[in-house]
């Protein structure tokens, strides 16, 4: 009787250890995911920055050389940034979970 109580016991210990990690699994998405929405929000705002301002040298102030403006490749190198800061989010969020699995 004592041998089932001890496998009982185990078989307890073990689910509660993979509900835990599960439970910091889901924290870690759920963090990352709101870095994500985050980082897709300044994408966009910076995509409409830079729209405006090229629209601004092109159309209103009449510039043929908008291309090397300074305010123009700046918005474009946070454009950059962002993205990349973006893809690595999305590389971490991937890699949650896909430890190394317990062989029976």
């Amino acid at each position: 009787m004592a041998n089932i109580w001890d496998d009982l016991v185990k078989w307890l210990d073990d689910a509660s250890k993979v509900v835990g990690k599960e439970a910091g699994d889901m924290t870690q998405k759920g963090t990352l995911k709101l870095e994500m929405f985050e980082l897709t929000r300044k994408l966009r705002d910076g995509y409409t920055e830079l729209g405006s301002k090229v629209y601004d040298l092109l159309y209103v102030k009449k510039k043929e050389k908008w291309q090397s403006s300074k305010q123009v490749r700046g918005i474009v190198q946070k454009i950059r940034a962002t993205e990349r800061r973006l893809n690595k989010k999305k590389l971490e969020y991937k890699k949650i979970g896909k430890g190394k699995k317990k062989k029976k």
